[in-house]
């Protein structure tokens, strides 16, 4: 049976609500319309808000996928497997190699896990080694019936093999190929499950892992590996960033409040059945990124989308935004924690900045960690050669966010938003990361002549 290759429906970095819920709500879509095989995937691990909103409704996490270079189970064909057992004699495994036409073959147990390698180079030595290479000719029937009899599990190669896991990257792969003189390679998984055999022809059609980007456009924000990854949409509601493609594809980009409005729409517009649990997870999405319609990035499409999926969910928008944001425990996290859950880069030519946002409705409770918070972004200044880092508290009943800054650079958020108190900067009206925000600072770094 052939298997198709998935393509990856992807938020990114450390994801948040809207990131995890558009990921499989368009994967829902695009599964109801497309032969293909889309999984929903998300690239970091869960937040507290993400992980309640699905197990609330009832839905698995999608799969972690760190890295979507190419690996050497891209090279795979999905051909079926063609294998040979350890208790086949020499006679059947003649048979078997003339009958399907091949030159080499591994040899599987019950459970399809890698055992041994067969040629028939192999078999012609075998042969030709034990008639002496014609000085025994006289004793060949008795010597060829004993070469018949023998079991594959005797003759099989087991030892000086190059074979590749799974996942390897197709860089180190080929480096091992070009040091050896083999022409096909065994693939198996972490389990020494066999997959198939790859040579130095598949290099040649390298097949790129296929993704689709929700909820971002910007390298940095995106899952490793994804210069190498063929991208075939991009669904988002943020800045058009730096990625490049190969080829032409659909890029969506709208400015609404929420990814989960798009996906929404997409339902709505093409009259795609879905569920009252998933229309509930898009609401989540929106709500979070909204800030349950108190965010300046709200506009009317966000608030009618809302008002279709409060219809098909039964739930209201007002509670289950109040649900979602009373899940989050900040502190229980640490410091780094709560700065990395939603960390996002940014880069204006040579300088590299980051912007994290906390949401929370009791600012007093963080503002007490302040000096502590400090401390941990200017080591994470340092770690990733931020030129300045800011952190945004976000109190959502009051519409406001406490700036915290920090790092080498630090002056520039000064210049931006005006001098501050001790590394704080209190911006009443202020809610939006990309509205508010980012757009400030870029700015500043304008005229600052650093762009």
């Amino acid at each position: 049976m052939i298997q198709l290759k998935p393509v990856y429906v992807i938020g990114h970095k450390n994801p948040d609500v809207d990131s995890i819920a558009a990921a499989i709500a368009y994967k829902v879509y695009k599964q109801s319309s497309d032969e293909g095989l889309y999984i929903a995937a998300a690239a970091g691990e869960l937040n507290e808000e993400s992980s309640f909103v699905l197990e609330r409704l009832g839905f698995e996490t999608p799969v972690i996928v760190r890295n979507v270079g190419t690996t050497v189970e891209d090279l795979l064909d999905n051909e079926e497997i063609i294998y040979v057992t350890a208790e086949m004699t020499v006679v059947e495994l003649s048979n078997f190699m003339q009958q399907h036409r091949l030159k080499t073959l591994p040899v599987l147990d019950d459970k399809h896990k890698f055992l041994g390698l067969l040629t028939i180079g192999d078999l012609a030595m075998i042969f030709m080694e034990r008639l002496g290479h014609g000085r025994d000719v006289d004793n060949s029937p008795e010597i060829l019936r004993e070469i018949l009899s023998k079991k594959v599990a005797d003759i099989m190669k087991t030892r000086d093999l190059v074979l590749f896991e799974s996942r390897e990257p197709v860089a180190e792969a080929k480096k091992h190929m070009m040091a050896s003189r083999f022409r096909n390679y065994p693939v198996v998984n972490e389990e020494n499950r066999y997959l198939g055999m790859i040579s130095r022809y598949d290099l040649l059609g390298m097949k790129r892992k296929k993704i689709i980007l929700v909820d971002h456009n910007e390298e940095k924000q995106a899952v490793d590996g994804v210069e190498e990854a063929e991208i075939l949409e991009i669904i988002d509601h943020h800045r058009v960033g730096d990625l490049q493609t190969i080829m032409p594809i659909y890029f969506h980009n709208e400015p609404v409040g929420s990814t989960c409005t798009l996906v929404a729409e997409r339902f709505l517009n093409n009259s795609v059945y879905f569920s009252p649990d998933l229309a509930g997870l898009m609401l989540a999405g929106l709500l979070s990124d909204t800030m349950i319609f108190k965010s300046p990035t709200t506009t009317d499409k966000d608030r009618r989308v809302a008002t279709e999926l409060e219809r098909v969910s039964g739930l209201s928008s007002l509670e289950w935004g109040k649900e979602i944001y009373s899940t989050s425990h900040l502190e229980q996290h640490s410091e780094e924690e709560l700065i990395s859950e939603d960390l996002k880069e940014y880069v204006s030519g040579d300088t590299v900045f980051a912007i994290a946002q906390v949401e929370t409705i009791d600012l007093e409770r963080l503002r007490q960690r302040k000096d502590k918070l400090i401390n941990a972004m200017n080591e994470l200044c340092q770690r990733h050669n931020y030129a300045f880092m800011c952190l945004m508290v976000t109190d959502i009943l009051d519409e406001a966010t406490e700036l915290i800054v920090a790092g080498e650079k630090s002056y520039l958020v000064e210049q931006a938003f005006g001098a501050g108190t001790m590394g704080r900067i209190y911006l009443h009206g202020v809610m939006s990361r990309k509205k508010q925000v980012v757009p400030v600072i870029y700015d500043v770094l304008r005229k600052q002549q650093i762009i």
